[in-house]
């Protein structure tokens, strides 16, 4: 099994910055609120298609962790709780 490597962002105008270059897919996705692995996240899709999976760690009020998962392999083997608004 090769591991895809990912990257590791620091700061608030890192993670803008990267950000930015998801907006285009976000303006297309339907977002719905979720569990990932007992962590607050959200499920996006494109054509009730999944496409990104993402999910938080809250420390202090803020933000402390942002993590976002689009390999499919990796999603399969995800605990997601879809929750209805």
């Amino acid at each position: 099994m090769t591991l895809k490597r990912y990257k590791v962002l620091r700061g608030v105008a890192a993670v803008a910055g990267q950000l930015a270059t998801f907006q285009p897919m976000a303006t297309s996705a339907t977002t719905h609120p979720a569990l990932v692995n007992g962590l607050a996240g959200l499920v996006n899709t494109i054509d009730d298609q999944l496409i990104s999976v993402m999910s938080c760690t809250i420390a202090d009020g803020k933000i402390a962790t942002l993590d976002i998962l689009s390999d499919p392999d990796r999603q399969a083997r995800l605990d997601l709780t879809r929750l209805e608004p």
